[in-house]
């Protein structure tokens, strides 16, 4: 009983620094670089307590930002925990110098899908990522939905 408090305790103290390090995103460009592995993820250091790498937002639009941070800052694990492997070979493909100048422009959902739109701000490319938004925001894990972005699309 004591552990499954602990967890539950936990998940409620990762889920409020994610969600104050949200409120941040939404009030700012999402750009690539800006934000540490620590704004989600989590490790308890208690050995009765499985340890999680990553904490997965219930939030879309922030789930998008994390997996555009990660790939900014070329951490090919992230990457490969918000996404599907077909997204993330295309982001391994499209990497490039300006991988970090992203910014969110938009999002809006449709058919139960979240697509959440990005700028490039030195190139001008346009990007979108696309994951089900029922999956993100009512994950049947307490961590999250890991791998849930399947969709990108580029475009100039």
């Amino acid at each position: 009983m004591t552990s499954t408090i602990r967890n539950r305790t936990a998940a409620i103290g990762i889920a409020t620094v994610v969600g104050l390090a949200g409120l941040g995103l939404a009030t700012g460009p999402a750009m690539a670089a800006d934000a540490s592995p620590a704004d989600s993820s989590s490790q308890s250091t208690d050995s009765d307590v499985g340890t999680q790498s990553v904490y997965y937002p219930t939030d879309p639009v922030t789930y998008a930002d994390e997996l555009v941070r990660a790939w900014g800052q070329g951490d090919t694990d992230r990457v490969e925990a918000f996404s599907s492997s077909q997204v993330a070979e295309k982001l391994k493909a499209h990497s490039d110098d300006e991988a970090t100048h992203w910014t969110r422009v938009g999002s809006e959902g449709a058919a139960g899908t979240t697509y959440v739109d990005y700028e490039n701000t030195v190139t001008g490319e346009k990007m979108w990522l696309g994951m089900p938004t029922e999956a993100v925001v009512n994950p049947d894990d307490e961590w999250g939905t890991p791998n849930a972005v399947h969709k990108v699309n580029f475009e100039d």
